[in-house]
């Protein structure tokens, strides 16, 4: 057990210590090393995982954040005025990580039977309704965040593209009227995540639901709540693991 908790207070330690130039190589570095831990050392960390689970999530959530600032202003500088997807523009790293790590939802969604999709938690760079958009353009789009900066720099960055269809809003999914929604997601930061289904289900909502869940490693950096469902739902089915983001998309169905 020493070493594990070893591993926590070290990694602790040094992003409490990083200021803003330091804070995202340091915490990639830790997620460097938490992807390559061993299954023993994760064994032992799992007991520990809810007492380091507060700082680690909010540490993932601040590098969120700062990435998905930095790609929206990679984007606007790509634009030209050529109509084109997103991922004709896109370039390797978060942004196109953060784009294709939702690519099994064609295949867990019926999409034939959507007309609006709403994202909990867009982001400044919404890459999930962008690859959504790329895949289903004529679909209606709506992205929920509490940051009022984020969804400014995602609007911005929505018209620039030209993409008509897609608005986002500065408000908590737990207090959202989902009633007119086909389609939820919500995304793996936030937090928390039980309070957002609940209104999806009060909301007289029958909306197909995909929550990005965690990994085994990833709870250290994200609200799980696979075991912990609301009563009105339950697992469907399992996307494909992100090692990247240490997520994975979750189909629920009412029960």
């Amino acid at each position: 057990m020493s070493s594990a908790t070893q591993f926590l207070d070290r990694q602790r330690g040094l992003l409490s210590a990083a200021g803003d130039e330091q804070f995202v190589g340091a915490h990639e570095a830790f997620l460097r090393e938490l992807v390559s831990i061993d299954d023993d050392l994760l064994d032992r960390l799992d007991g520990r995982l809810t007492a380091y689970a507060e700082f680690f999530s909010r540490c993932q959530r601040r590098y969120l954040a700062i990435k998905e600032k930095e790609a929206n202003a990679v984007m606007m500088t790509r634009l030209d005025g050529v109509a084109c997807t997103v991922a004709a523009r896109m370039v390797d790293g978060f942004g196109r990580d953060s784009y294709e790590r939702v690519r099994d939802l064609k295949d867990m969604v019926d999409f034939g039977a959507c007309r609006h999709v709403v994202m909990v938690g867009s982001g400044a760079f919404p890459a999930t309704l962008f690859w959504l958009h790329d895949h289903f353009p004529a679909l209606r789009y709506t992205g929920l965040d509490v940051d009022a900066g984020c969804a400014e720099m995602a609007t911005k960055l929505a018209k620039t593209m030209g993409i008509d269809n897609m608005r986002f809003e500065v408000v908590d999914g737990s207090c959202f009227d989902f009633a007119g929604a086909d389609f939820v997601y919500v995304a793996n930061h936030v937090t928390p995540k039980k309070a957002v289904l609940r209104q999806v289900s009060s909301s007289g909502s029958n909306a197909q639901v995909v929550v990005r869940e965690p990994t085994r490693r990833g709870k250290l950096l994200a609200e799980a709540v696979r075991d912990e469902l609301p009563s009105a739902y339950a697992v469907q089915s399992s996307g494909i693991e992100s090692r990247a983001f240490l997520s994975y998309d979750l189909l629920l169905r009412r029960t």
